[in-house]
């Protein structure tokens, strides 16, 4: 798959020799040579809709083991939340598809802890998501979901399919750019399991430790798309939150509204290029800590420890 990186930015994907082991487990080594993988597939949509079905059968067909565990349903928006205590309902759909009544980040920690105990995947993959999620996806499920593999050890890759928010009201169903598109991405996503498979070294992980891809597709038939970039991680969701005063006292009506690309951020930023009709990949790193220089900044203007 022919990847570019837009100018100034590079891939930044490093190959390592074992990836972070957390939870007991520990992602399978794998050789250059090795073709099929086992790959852990999640969503937040929920175990039954278009995106993740179009990718567990791109997967299938190109000969990956996949084990399907996503939410009983749609669950968008929960990012990284987990159940910490009670019971979790889960239940075997068919032959390697499980649902989790929980959140994307349950069903990550179900598959990996009690579903593939035995057999650890090589490569969690979150998606397809109906709707972009470029940026600071903090609230993202599906960004969420990829974000607990990577820090339970697993390489992680978020995969989201934009909406066209003019198609909110087509018929006989929203944003039919959307569904059509799912095809595509999956495709798309095959080729860059590929790549890296092809370009990891023997003994090798798919990704550096503490790594996401974070990867979105525009609302475009492949024929549409630009090109596939890899670009910085935009500073905006491109949506913003509004709250106003509904007809019942105490209650707030909450609606998500899109923000102009064009009065935010770099134009150089994944949610800019994926308006502009390009598939973006943005290089997301796990580690929050901020580094020695802002430690010590801190430090000397916290009276009590000088």
């Amino acid at each position: 798959m022919k990847i570019s990186s837009f100018p100034g930015y590079a891939l930044g994907i490093v190959v390592v020799a074992s990836c972070l082991v957390m939870f007991g487990l520990m992602p399978q080594e794998a050789s250059a040579e090795t073709r099929h993988l086992r790959i852990l597939l999640t969503n937040d949509d929920g175990y039954n809709t278009p995106g993740i079905q179009a990718v567990r059968s791109a997967l299938l067909e190109s000969g990956h083991d996949v084990t399907l565990v996503a939410p009983l349903e749609n669950q968008s928006g929960s990012g990284a939340r987990v159940t910490s205590s009670g019971v979790l309902q889960y239940k075997q759909q068919s032959d390697g598809v499980w649902s989790v009544d929980g959140s994307p980040a349950d069903s990550v920690l179900v598959g990996l802890l009690h579903i593939m105990k035995e057999q650890a995947p090589d490569l969690v993959i979150s998606g397809a998501n109906f709707g972009q999620n470029p940026g600071y996806a903090i609230n993202s499920g599906t960004v969420g979901a990829a974000t607990v593999a990577m820090y339970a050890g697993f390489p992680a890759i978020a995969i989201s399919v934009a909406v066209d928010y003019a198609e909110v009201g087509a018929k006989p169903y929203p944003f039919p750019s959307t569904l059509k598109a799912f095809p595509g991405a999956a495709a798309l996503l095959v080729g860059l399991v590929d790549d890296l498979q092809e370009t990891q070294k023997e003994q090798g992980a798919l990704l550096a430790p503490h790594t996401i891809l974070n990867v979105n597709y525009p609302p475009l038939a492949p024929e549409a798309v630009k090109g596939v970039r890899v670009v910085p991680a935009a500073r905006t969701s491109g949506v913003q939150f509004s709250y106003e005063e509904s007809d019942e006292t105490g209650q707030l009506a909450v609606k998500v509204l899109p923000i102009d690309p064009d009065k935010a951020g770099s134009e150089y930023a994944d949610w800019q290029m994926l308006t502009r009709g390009f598939v973006t990949i943005s290089v997301l790193n796990g580690d929050w800590d901020a580094g020695d220089l802002l430690r010590k900044d801190i430090t000397s203007r916290l009276s009590g420890l000088n």
